[in-house]
């Protein structure tokens, strides 16, 4: 919903003004003529937000099927819409679907109307159906917003999946090692006071003993500050300037920043690729798929790519000019402008991305799992044999 300020003459010619609440230019002229009002002058405002709650991806990818199905049989929009409320067992999702229904019935666009719920609908979302829209392909549109989600939710499955065992040895393993240094190593200090006194303390004793008092002391105040610090920087990691920081340093980390650039890349290939199918403007496609990356600094590059189109150039140059894109990808690319078969080949380019990027994020954690294994074994090899070479010492000292 948007704000919309106007000036306008009454029926007995005076001048009022105000502020009315509108989800685009038509519909506030609409209401003020509904107020037998004449505009002089209408601008848009702030936007105002409807709020919503989330919705769960699976409840919304059945929803756009069940919307592009009706649509295909030539079911109108308005009823598909109908008949979704009727069928929809999610009190959060019917009320969402209401609101979208009432505003299409009062002539409003489906895109325009899903932007007043971004907490349910997201950006790529919305732009491809207003490109389905503008372009007469909305049952199409709706079906590869449920084509994107599903496989963005399946890789987000894998991730969690594959990272699941990583976490729980990373989670045990700091409390079992904690607890130990501050409830367990403790009740071995008195029996050093011996080596203590004539100077005798191992240093891997004292070290560990240093750790385990600063534990004891300060332990509280770690774990409130590391919560608050945590706490504190979720909420500001979703500002741009913040997430864009976070993007380039993911991209630059090692073994990491591979495996997130061949999954942004391979979500903006297949929806570059399906927009152009349908015959969407090579420049709209763009516009629309960069957000499909889900990376700032991809997106900025694509951006970049779009105003160097405008200018003439092919779409493999600015990209390379970029540094994230591979050398095979803008080969491929490249081969396929020249050959008029660039939609296809994008598709081409996003099955084989997300394969790798699969195949890396596996290695990966194969990798992980036994290199933590081996820290923690470090970690409670030196615990071990640090409260054990005091006893060796003492009976050394007798």
């Amino acid at each position: 919903m948007f704000e919309f300020h106007y000036k306008a003459l009454t029926a007995e010619s005076d001048r009022v003004s105000g502020v009315i609440d509108a989800v685009a230019r038509g519909d506030a002229l609409r209401q003020l003529a509904e107020r037998s009002l004449t505009p002089i002058d209408l601008h848009q405002g702030t936007r105002t937000l409807r709020s919503s709650r989330r919705v769960r991806p699976a409840i919304l990818g059945n929803a756009y099927n069940m919307l592009a199905d009706q649509l295909e049989a030539g079911v109108p929009l308005l009823k598909s819409l109908q008949v979704l409320v009727e069928q929809s067992d999610n009190q959060s999702f019917r009320s969402v679907i209401t609101d979208l229904t009432e505003e299409v019935a009062n002539g409003s666009a489906l895109a325009d109307t899903m932007d007043q719920h971004p907490n349910v609908f997201g950006q790529l979302e919305i732009s491809i159906v207003r490109a389905g829209e503008e372009g007469a392909f909305l049952s199409e549109a709706l079906r590869r917003i449920a084509a994107v989600r599903e496989r963005t939710e399946a890789t987000k499955s894998k991730i969690i999946g594959a990272m699941v065992y990583p976490a729980l040895l990373i989670v045990v393993g700091t409390v079992v090692v904690t607890g130990m240094l501050t409830f367990f190593v403790p009740k071995f200090e008195p029996l050093f006071d011996g080596l203590r006194k004539v100077d005798a303390m191992p240093v891997a004793t004292t070290i560990l003993l240093g750790v385990s008092g600063f534990l004891q002391r300060y332990g509280i105040w770690l774990l409130m500050g590391s919560i608050a610090a945590i706490s504190i920087g979720w909420r500001n990691v979703t500002g741009p300037t913040a997430r864009r920081t976070l993007d380039t340093v993911l991209l630059r980390t090692w073994i990491v920043g591979p495996v997130i650039r061949d999954f942004a890349i391979s979500r903006f290939c297949r929806v570059l690729g399906s927009l152009l199918q349908n015959g969407v403007p090579v420049l709209r496609s763009l516009e629309i798929a960069r957000t499909a990356a889900a990376n700032h600094q991809l997106s900025e590059s694509i951006a970049a790519a779009a105003e160097s189109i405008v200018e003439g150039r092919s779409l493999a140059e600015p990209l390379a000019a970029s540094g994230q894109f591979s050398g095979d990808v803008l080969q491929m690319i490249h081969v396929a402008e020249q050959s008029n078969k660039l939609e296809s080949v994008l598709l081409s380019i996003s099955e084989k991305l997300e394969v790798r990027a699969q195949r890396r994020l596996d290695l990966f954690v194969k990798m992980l799992e036994p290199a933590l294994m081996l820290v923690m074994a470090i970690v409670v090899g030196f615990l071990v044999i640090a409260l054990l070479m005091p006893v060796f010492e003492s009976n050394g000292l007798v």
